[in-house]
């Protein structure tokens, strides 16, 4: 999305004068369901229109919503009794989930943006990892992208500042190296 995209996306929302926060939360939760405009673009409009804190805070809690609710849709769909036959006759028993690993796989997934948000809502609900483990790995994962993408927006979209995109990206990938790390001394730890 280049920046009349974008500039576009914040004439709109803020049109609504003080109802354009809710605008923008609802955006967000639609995003994390039917992604069919980019994140990113979302989240530096939510900067620029809210300034950074609020921005940010609106990022995650509309994804969070939007992958809670895409969650329990599935769930209400009908889908999990067809899965537990399907598991079961494969000799597959949801009881031994781990949710300590069910909730750092969650986690790791949200934090590197390679699986899209509502495949992993998805795998969520499909494969018997419970709401409780689902919202709070969820809610943990998604606020580095939230601040990150929010940030990078602002730096890109808003200021064209170079330096801090720079910045902004070198500490996702040092956050990313992190998670990684933490991840792999966990997946040892486990497999001891």
């Amino acid at each position: 999305m280049d920046y009349i995209d974008t500039n576009s996306l914040a004439i709109y929302i803020s049109q609504f004068g003080v109802w354009a926060p809710v605008i923008a939360f609802i955006l967000f939760t639609i995003q994390a369901m039917f992604p069919v405009f980019p994140y990113l673009a979302m989240a530096a409009v939510g900067g620029i229109l809210f300034g950074f804190k609020l921005g940010a805070f609106l990022a995650w809690i509309g994804a969070l919503t939007g992958a809670c609710l895409t969650y329990w849709l599935i769930k209400q769909l009908g889908y999990e009794s067809f899965l537990k036959w399907f598991y079961h006759s494969r000799g597959y028993d949801l009881r031994r989930l781990s949710p300590a690993a069910a909730f750092w796989t969650l986690v790791i997934a949200r934090i590197i943006p390679v699986v899209p948000t509502p495949m992993i809502n998805a795998g969520a609900a499909l494969g018997g990892v419970s709401f409780s483990t689902f919202l709070w790995s969820s809610a943990l994962g998604k606020i580095p992208t939230a601040v990150l993408y929010t940030g990078l927006g602002l730096a890109v979209f808003n200021s064209r500042d170079v330096k801090s995109a720079l910045i902004i990206i070198g500490l996702a990938l040092a956050i990313l190296g992190l998670g990684w790390y933490l991840a792999r001394k966990y997946y040892n730890a486990t497999m001891s």
